[in-house]
């Protein structure tokens, strides 16, 4: 049935089509030839008077296949031909007439919705036929859900509803394109019939605009707000948006959000993460009078951009230089990713640049030959000249703020390094003098010392990453007073490292 009355329109467009066809063979008579005269021009203007009114019938056809036809890709290739066809001729029908008249043919009639190429005429006076074109514009969607449907109902009186160039056949065509699941269900049980437009249109907003429902709803949305639980840009500015969504929300459905900064300012500061949530009462201490809501989001603003700032200088690549040293050294071999475009290994030690205040290399000053080899009473003259924690050695803070252990003889709060007690031998009975006493770990006649006082050390639980950047934990003893570094032959093993021997002397105090 459908299909007969699409074959019967397209009949009734071609007879249309042909009308046009011969008054554009007339208007080439006329350019071709010399000047027209008076009597082809009264001509030619008689035969234009009917032309607006030959599109008016085609868009009335036209319109009516798109609607039954499933085809809307060359329905609407058929319309934009004509349309360029149509004003040509019009444009060649002027140039022949020899003046421009503001005539209804001059205004684009109802082009296709469905790409939406046309430029209002409320917004931009008159129709030009050489505008841009401009990009396609896609129906609103709506399914059912109240978060939506203010930007649909909105979108949608826009751009078709209340536009006068629409018939309601169109109109409720493109309501019922546009709904989707539940929403679809509502106006379901209408006949397609263009007096039935304005009652689809009445039970969607009578369903959806509810502005109780809606209501509820935004407001639960702002309570429902997502906790931070770490301080992040990212999570501060989808706070202010959610927060100025729901509120735009609310203030379009008259409610006097203008009144509730206080507690909106509550509401927020306590989705913030305990960093941000200080940061905000130590700033609101500085203010003299109550914070306003936008107070309040201008500090969250700030806060996000300086977060923002700080996490691009975090990943900024570190530099890093390459150094030697005399001790047992575990040399790491990382094979280079795929997607480097190389497969070879590189053997690496890298290390941060320190520089010792004694000599200018790059080590700290407890591992510096030049200063190890001084008397202690000179060594404690020249850490306090470099400013260093004299019980760690480091740069930066005072022994009194620092975190590593302290000296390992009496506990206090100096560097080993520093000590000025050795401790002393313990007499042994006389013993015959004889050259061939054996003063190494294995004899039985080996030096017996006083036992220092039990030492604790700090240790840490860390994770290492081997060569292909997979994690692994191991437990790392720390010894301020040490100047190598050992590794079990265990974690050796998982990290898969590579060893090469190293001759060096291991002493211990």
């Amino acid at each position: 049935m459908a299909e007969e009355k699409i074959q019967k329109l397209i009949k009734l467009r071609s007879s249309i089509k042909s009308k046009v066809t011969i008054l554009n063979k007339y208007v080439k008579v006329l350019q071709s030839g010399g000047p027209p005269s008076d009597l082809q021009l009264l001509d030619l203007e008689g035969r234009f008077k009917k032309f607006d009114a030959l599109y008016a019938q085609y868009d009335e056809l036209q319109s009516q296949i798109e609607v039954l036809s499933d085809d809307s890709d060359t329905q609407e290739l058929e319309r934009e031909e004509f349309e360029g066809q149509y004003y040509s001729l019009a444009a060649a029908a002027r140039s022949v007439l020899g003046a421009r008249p503001a005539r209804q043919y001059e205004q684009p009639l109802n082009r296709s919705l469905s790409s939406y190429e046309y430029v209002s005429l409320q917004q931009t006076g008159a129709f030009k036929s050489n505008c841009v074109r401009l990009p396609k514009i896609d129906l609103p969607v709506f399914n059912g859900h109240y978060q939506h449907s203010l930007e649909f109902r909105d979108t949608y009186i826009s751009l078709i509803h209340s536009r006068q160039d629409i018939d309601n056949i169109n109109k409720l065509h493109y309501l019922r394109a546009s709904l989707r699941s539940s929403a679809l269900l509502v106006i379901d049980n209408l006949d397609f019939k263009a007096e039935n437009y304005n009652s689809a249109w009445n039970l969607l907003c009578s369903r959806y605009d509810n502005k109780r429902l809606l209501v509820n709803y935004h407001v639960r949305e702002l309570f429902n707000v997502e906790h931070m639980r770490n301080e992040s840009c990212k999570g501060i500015r989808r706070l202010i948006d959610v927060t100025n969504k729901n509120l735009r929300a609310l203030t379009t459905l008259d409610q006097p959000t203008q009144h509730w900064d206080t507690l909106i300012i509550h509401m927020m500061a306590e989705k913030l993460d305990s960093v941000t949530h200080r940061e905000w009462e130590e700033y609101r201490n500085t203010l003299n009078n109550p914070p306003s809501l936008e107070t309040f989001t201008t500090f969250l603003s700030n806060r996000a951009d300086l977060l923002e700032t700080l996490q691009e200088s975090k990943n900024k690549p570190q530099k890093y230089e390459t150094y030697k040293t005399n001790t047992n050294l575990l040399i790491a071999t990382n094979t280079q990713r795929e997607k480097q475009n190389f497969n070879k290994k590189t053997t690496y030690l890298i290390k941060k640049i320190f520089t010792c205040p004694l000599c200018n290399q790059n080590h700290f000053l407890f591992t510096c030959e030049t200063f190890r080899a001084l008397p202690i009473e000179i060594r404690i003259q020249k850490a306090k000249e470099s400013n260093v924690c004299l019980n760690c050695l480091r740069p930066g803070h005072l022994e009194n703020n620092c975190n590593l252990s302290s000296c390992k003889y009496y506990k206090k709060r100096h560097n080993t390094l520093l000590h000025l007690h050795e401790p002393q031998p313990i007499p042994e009975p006389a013993m015959p003098s004889t050259s061939s006493i054996n003063h190494f770990a294995n004899s039985s006649e080996s030096k017996q010392v006083a036992t220092p006082p039990l030492v604790l050390l700090s240790t840490a639980l860390v994770k290492v990453l081997d060569g292909t950047g997979a994690a692994h934990s191991a437990r790392m003893l720390l010894d301020n007073g040490s100047t190598a570094n050992f590794v079990m032959q265990s974690l050796c093993g998982k990290l898969g490292l590579s060893r090469r021997s190293v001759s060096s002397t291991v002493t211990d105090f």
